[in-house]
């Protein structure tokens, strides 16, 4: 299993909540992301954040046992019906889910588009699904781009704690939330990301956090982090301040 940056995660999360908020009305809620691919991690960990459902079909069974172990992936299954009703059942009450599903990808997408299983947001599949991609985007599946289009003047910015991380990383990303322009569009979503991602991104990122900020956000949150916590290590674009 591919495993992914958080920064990686944090991008595709800002991509999948743009087009909620272009496209949804802001709610990810009720919507089903498709990935048929061995590198889902990052979309399908993004999309839980989101608020939405995602389904995960990839042939190599310990990967995705392997991404359940880690906490990226809520359910893995066998078949395409016990992931459907998984998905029925969380997407009727609007709660997010990751369900991975072990199977051909080529087949299993053939099997949904003749079944009428239609995604709201997919990652373009592997390749010999092409066909079948084709008909899902027809029938109003929207492409989630790799990474996200950006202001030229943001930058992403990481830290890291090396201890006590449980009590330092909820108030890092309190004064990271206080930092924000409340006029920005997408403020909403990287507070939700502060809130929400700890709780999806498992252990492997359990001393870690990243958000997207202006120059402006950015200056104002390393000049209070380096106050409060000035043993913090902090990188901007992946270079050390």
């Amino acid at each position: 299993m591919p495993h992914p940056k958080i920064g990686t995660i944090h991008e595709q999360y800002l991509t999948i909540s743009g087009i909620a908020r272009q496209q949804f009305a802001g709610e990810a809620g009720s919507k089903i992301l498709l990935c048929a691919n061995a590198c889902c991690v990052a979309a399908v960990v993004a999309a839980s954040v989101a608020g939405a459902a995602s389904l995960w079909v990839d042939a190599d069974a310990e990967g995705l046992r392997a991404a359940l172990r880690a906490g990226f992936c809520d359910f893995v299954v066998s078949t395409l019906d016990e992931s459907l009703r998984i998905l029925k059942n969380e997407v009727r009450q609007k709660r997010p889910v990751s369900v991975g599903l072990s199977a051909d990808p080529q087949r299993a997408l053939r099997e949904m588009v003749e079944r009428g299983f239609q995604p709201d947001l997919l990652i373009p599949s592997a390749a010999g699904s092409e066909q079948e991609t084709r008909i899902l985007i027809q029938r109003g599946a929207l492409v989630v781009p790799g990474r996200s289009e950006q202001e030229r003047n943001s930058s992403l910015l990481c830290w890291n704690v090396d201890a006590e991380a449980a009590q330092s990383l909820p108030r890092i990303a309190q004064v990271a939330a206080e930092a924000l322009d409340p006029e920005r569009p997408d403020t909403a979503a990287r507070r939700r990301w502060l809130l929400t991602a700890p709780r999806y991104l498992g252990r492997s990122f359990a001393r870690q956090g990243c958000l997207r900020m202006d120059r402006s956000e950015s200056a104002a949150f390393v000049t209070r982090v380096r106050a409060d916590n000035p043993a913090v290590s902090l990188t901007c674009d992946g270079a050390g301040i």
